[in-house]
């Protein structure tokens, strides 16, 4: 079976009323992309497994297209929020066999990945719903996690302070694969139209941290991390648990 080397963060869903109490969220994916003229059968069995097996809690899930890059017409299924307790629970037979049965049957299944929401890095909107994921990964240079964390936390203010419309989390691999991808950062729009807007980005910035702060902004980031791509996603409603998103 072809093995698909997805970026995997990019298709995170983010709950941010998840936190248990182990004090942490963190979500399992799986990377899949449908067998050659298997695409109807694929969303159909996904669909049937999901609404079975996948209701709520930390077995909840949402689904996403893979829109841009190399890895496009691909899906991402990813499940939670979870900890690693969730894993001490195995699967049921049943629950088994119907993955095999229906998805996949009619899958390539790439890998298998966890992500953790970094403590204190995540906003979004009261009530918000994510549609659109924009997300940005990157390497994380020798001796600059907690750097590059106070960095990006400027941003977090911003967004915080001015109650902006968009979502924004910041979470870590936890068993990276050798890609350089340690850490992503993702954006989330509840619409494509809101990618078109102009929030006045610069001024907002540096209204908060000063004048010419939004440049040193890019040169402390830059010292930190390493710039691995970027991804556009999209949710698949009808194939998530709802109000998973």
């Amino acid at each position: 079976m072809k093995k698909l080397l997805i970026p995997l963060f990019l298709i995170i869903s983010i709950h941010l009323n998840a936190q248990d109490d182990e004090g942490y969220v963190m979500y399992q994916t799986i990377q899949l992309k449908a067998k050659s003229g298997h695409q109807k059968q694929l969303r159909e069995g996904m669909k049937a497994h999901n609404e079975k097996f996948h209701t709520e809690g930390s077995e909840a899930v949402s689904v996403w297209n893979i829109r841009t890059g190399p890895n496009a017409t691909g899906m991402s299924w990813v499940k939670g929020p979870m900890t690693w307790s969730s894993l001490d629970t195995p699967l049921t037979e049943d629950h088994l066999d119907d993955w095999v049965k229906n998805v996949d049957a009619h899958a390539e299944v790439g890998e298998f990945a966890f992500w953790k929401l970094v403590e204190g890095m995540t906003y979004a909107p009261e009530g918000f719903k994510a549609a659109v994921m924009r997300i940005r990964w990157f390497g994380i240079k020798p001796g600059k996690s907690d750097d590059a964390r106070e960095i990006f936390g400027r941003i977090f203010e911003v967004y915080r302070q001015n109650k902006l419309d968009i979502g924004l989390h910041m979470l870590t691999n936890q068993a990276t694969t050798g890609d350089g991808r340690e850490l992503g950062i993702l954006w989330q729009h509840d619409s494509w139209a809101s990618m078109d807007k102009d929030r006045d980005w610069v001024a907002k910035y540096e209204a908060i941290h000063g004048k010419d702060s939004w440049s040193e902004y890019f040169r402390d980031w830059g010292e930190a991390v390493e710039f691995k791509g970027t991804q556009l996603n999209s949710l698949i409603p009808e194939l998530s648990t709802p109000d998973s998103e």
